[in-house]
């Protein structure tokens, strides 16, 4: 996320920031870091609309359950500007744990890409379950 972190991008006509300034000055993140694993598949086939997600300090399934139904971002840089930017966004959202070691499903709105593998996606905190 280095070449990420302090760039402004734009989702449906909204601008949002990585990173939010608090009292002291100081700035935090309001995501968590994930990385992406690949598709979902068996040994033969692979469900190119599922992609597998391993989340940042999720280790355990019953860790992994309250990210279920959060928004997922994974940014990118195009060669062409767009609306003022070379950034652009892939937006989803965690559908289910997926194993025993904290990896979950996710469903995009459109499938990501096969570069992507391998790639950082962010895990937005939102929408709030508790």
């Amino acid at each position: 996320f280095a070449a990420h972190d302090d760039v402004l991008f734009a989702a449906r006509g909204r601008a949002f920031s990585n990173t939010d300034v608090i009292m002291g000055g100081e700035s935090t993140r309001l995501y968590v870091r994930g990385i992406i694993l690949g598709y979902k598949r068996a040994r033969m086939n692979q469900t190119n609309h599922t992609s597998l997600i391993k989340l940042e300090n999720v280790n355990e399934s019953d860790a992994a359950k309250f990210y279920l139904g959060k928004k997922l971002c994974y940014v990118y840089k195009a060669k062409t500007k767009k609306k003022g930017t070379v950034y652009r966004t892939s937006w989803g959202k965690v559908t289910r744990a997926h194993g025993t070691s904290g990896v979950v499903r996710a469903k995009f709105k459109n499938n990501l890409p096969p570069c992507s593998m391998g790639g950082k996606v962010r895990c937005m905190l939102y929408p709030s379950t508790i």
